[in-house]
């Protein structure tokens, strides 16, 4: 298979301003999209699109935050506005969240893991999906985590919320598949992103020989590759389907 090229590509990255969302977006841009990325963050977002259009790239920053569906709209708006059609969305944006026992969890900490998690994903695809109907195509890759695939004791609304993603991917999928908009899902483990670098293990072994790389935590790199395919032409008869990608040995399986 060729390099995927997305010239003349719309692609919007939600988490974008993120470890992983970066990367995808990077890579995306790098490929020839125009890409648009969103979180909460303005600054951390102007930072990164300075970076990518510097490289030559054409990158849109727009703060909003996806738990509410009327910013999510207006995100929708302004990308058709500066480039007027969307090819790609990657529902990035997540996390964890208020890390306890389940019976310490509050109603405002469980609808808050859900919102950001679940709901952003749903509000996205259907403001972009819309868009893609009208278009007669597109590409949504779904981020979840294997925390939706096992038990997850220590946050329990994280895991539902991620459970949640794969179930909503297949029903997209399933209702868009006329419209020639693909839906996948893509279930991270432990991401060897800066913000976990605390929570990695060794990248050397006792006998200082480097840790295989399929047994240690995927790179944020990993990641945006799997949905560079996904989002490309080579993917286009690929819908529904949730893709593992972990380490193959302890900390998430």
């Amino acid at each position: 298979m060729t390099e995927p090229s997305f010239k003349d590509k719309v692609a919007i990255v939600t988490g974008g301003a993120g470890g992983i969302g970066s990367r995808i977006a990077t890579a995306l841009s790098a490929a020839g999209a125009r890409v648009v990325i969103t979180s909460r963050k303005q600054d951390r977002l102007d930072k990164l699109a300075a970076e990518i259009n510097e490289a030559g790239g054409d990158a849109l920053a727009v703060s909003t935050d996806v738990c509410d569906a009327v910013q999510v709209d207006r995100l929708v708006q302004r990308t058709m506005d500066r480039f007027g059609r969307i090819d790609v969305l990657v529902n990035n944006a997540g996390g964890a969240l208020h890390m306890k026992r389940p019976e310490l969890l509050s109603p405002y900490e469980w609808k808050a893991g859900i919102a950001l998690n679940l709901s952003s994903v749903f509000y996205c695809s259907a403001a972009a999906g819309k868009v893609m109907i009208e278009q007669e195509g597109g590409k949504i890759i779904n981020i979840s985590s294997v925390a939706g695939l096992k038990d997850s004791p220590a946050f329990v609304h994280y895991g539902a919320a991620k459970a949640g993603v794969v179930s909503l991917t297949r029903s997209l999928a399933a209702a868009w598949a006329k419209h020639n908009i693909t839906v996948n899902c893509i279930a991270p483990g432990l991401t060897a992103t800066e913000g976990v670098a605390g929570m990695l293990p060794p990248r050397e072994q006792e006998d200082g020989s480097p840790v295989p790389s399929l047994q240690f935590p995927p790179d944020p790199e990993h990641v945006a590759n799997l949905v560079m395919f996904l989002a490309s032409s080579a993917a286009d008869h690929i819908t529904g389907e949730m893709i593992p990608i972990r380490a193959m040995v302890g900390f998430d399986r």
